[in-house]
């Protein structure tokens, strides 16, 4: 999406995304007022909205941990690829926070006497989900921060590598050493079994849950700014992050296996972030196919070119070479005929020879002209043919009408006319030999792609089996519609005339792939 937005220039990228500003504004401004709503139970009423269900927090651990390892690839990718800074930050955070729902995950699996049973108490499992979500608020707002700036004195594998790797190894310390000394989240100070926040584990959870808001801000400038779908999605699961800090700093989570409210928030932050994945994916699609569009157009428009070139040149070479060289021997021919005592069968020789140079240039120049005609110029070519009907009728003194119907948006492919005009030459000079017409007609009609040629006579007719086309140039002319993906169809009866007719696409070229720019 970046990219095609991009190509508009920055005027208009500018101007569209500001347009876009506006409703995700309202939808965070939405996310917030419903996290409020969903917290004022807690704050007002102390319905701490916790429940011991080990077999759904382990479904909610391990969704989590595939959602974030997906992120964590997709971030990574993203920043290989277009190197975004602001991705290399991301991929660290989710991979701290895949992390710590992993070691939930095996800590469950290992501890638990059997799916679904309760694990007993475990305060540096907690520790390690604090640490995790206080390393990923961080990041998060360093890649706002940061963006500008060049990592060439950081190290980017490290950015991805060190969140996971402390967090991991604060879950070994604590499973195997388990000090005393270790920060308190939590006590239970009274019967209810209820934990309760410590001063410290309280300011722990404030501070992540102000850098999870933060990272809302950032997110949102960042989107603003490089117009990636993911950014506009981790701001608004961030706001349901910060939430959920701010819900443990009220009734933290002591228990593995424990479902609070903040589980929950921290279930919408997994989706919005899932959700920001498949927008990617599918922006990245539809960027795909724009490209492979716009790559299907330069190849066309560069073929278009190369075609123009060729043609000029073979125009020049025609009219420079065999176009002179057929006046010379014009000339010489003529200086033979006019020569005193020759024969009478030498003089008719001449003529027909003068003859035969007259129809080689008539040839050369309709050649020089299809040529020259501009292949998107549907009108000049249709002018072209009927400057050939005429000439040919003309010449020979054959009646010819010409009729055309056509769609002033056709653009005919430069071979295309080439071999048309062709097509036609050669059926009006079968009337003129074999038909013994008194009236010809040509019939040139485009639209919808095609080309649909009719070239219809009086003459005596023919009948077409016993041709076997191969007689009248009627496989000359089939040969010319098979190189443009055409069809030849020839309808003769004995006494009754001809009908000759052409289909073919205005090009053969593949058609181009559509592209969905939603």
């Amino acid at each position: 999406m970046a990219a095609v937005v991009d190509r508009l220039g920055p005027a208009v990228a500018r101007d569209l995304r500001h347009s876009a500003t506006s409703p995700h504004r309202r939808v965070v401004r939405l996310v917030v007022a419903a996290c409020i709503l969903l917290s004022l139970p807690v704050v007002l009423h102390k319905v701490h909205g916790h429940a011991i269900m080990p077999a759904l927090d382990l479904v909610l651990d391990t969704t989590a941990t595939v959602v974030l390892v997906t992120l964590t690839t997709l971030a990574w990718a993203r920043f290989r690829e277009r190197q975004v800074i602001a991705a290399a930050f991301h991929a660290g955070a989710f991979a701290a926070l895949a992390s710590a729902y992993g070691v939930a995950v095996v800590v469950s699996l290992v501890r638990a006497p059997g799916v679904g049973d309760r694990v007993a108490l475990d305060s540096a499992q907690s520790f390690v989900f604090a640490l995790a979500r206080l390393a990923a608020a961080s990041l998060f707002v360093l890649a706002g921060v940061l963006t500008r700036r060049s990592l060439a004195s950081w190290k980017p594998p490290w950015i991805l590598a060190a969140p996971p790797l402390v967090v991991l190894l604060t879950a070994a310390v604590g499973s195997v050493f388990d000090p005393p000394d270790v920060p308190i989240l939590f006590t239970f100070p009274d019967q209810t079994g209820l934990p309760h926040t410590t001063p410290f584990g309280m300011a722990l959870h404030v501070v992540t849950a102000v850098l999870f808001f933060v990272g809302v801000s950032v997110s949102r400038r960042l989107w603003h700014s490089e117009g990636a779908l993911i950014d506009s999605w981790i701001a608004i699961g961030l706001v349901f992050a910060g939430f959920a800090e701010l819900h443990a700093a009220i009734y933290p989570s002591a228990h593995p296996g424990q479902v609070s409210l903040g589980d929950m928030l921290d279930l919408m932050c997994s989706l919005c972030l899932l959700a920001g994945l498949s927008s990617a994916f599918r922006a990245s699609q539809r960027g795909l196919r724009a490209a492979n569009a716009e790559l299907a157009t330069l190849r066309d428009s560069e073929v278009e070119r190369a075609a123009i070139e060729e043609r000029s040149r073979l125009a020049r070479e025609l009219h420079d070479g065999l176009a002179q060289d057929l006046w010379l021997a014009k000339l010489r021919a003529g200086e033979v005929a006019s020569t005193e005592g020759l024969s009478s069968e030498a003089r008719r020789a001449a003529a027909d020879a003068l003859a035969a140079i007259d129809v080689g240039l008539t040839h050369a120049r309709d050649a020089v002209a299809a040529l020259r005609s501009l292949p998107s110029s549907e009108s000049g070519f249709h002018d072209l043919l009927r400057r050939a009907v005429e000439e040919h009728a003309g010449r020979f003194g054959l009646r010819v009408e010409f009729t055309y119907d056509g769609d002033p948006s056709a653009t005919i492919a430069p071979k295309t006319q080439v071999e048309v005009l062709r097509i036609v030459q050669e059926a009006l000079a079968n009337v003129t030999r074999h038909a013994e017409a008194t009236v010809a007609g040509v019939s040139l009609v485009l639209g919808d792609g095609r080309i649909r040629l009719r070239v219809a006579d009086n003459g005596r007719g023919f009948v077409v089996a016993a041709a076997g086309g191969a007689g009248y140039g009627l496989s000359s002319m089939r040969e010319r519609a098979a190189l443009v993906g055409g069809t030849l169809r020839v309808d003769s009866t004995p006494a009754r005339g001809t009908l000759i007719t052409l289909t073919a696409p205005f090009t053969r070229a593949t058609a181009r792939v559509a592209v969905d720019r939603s």
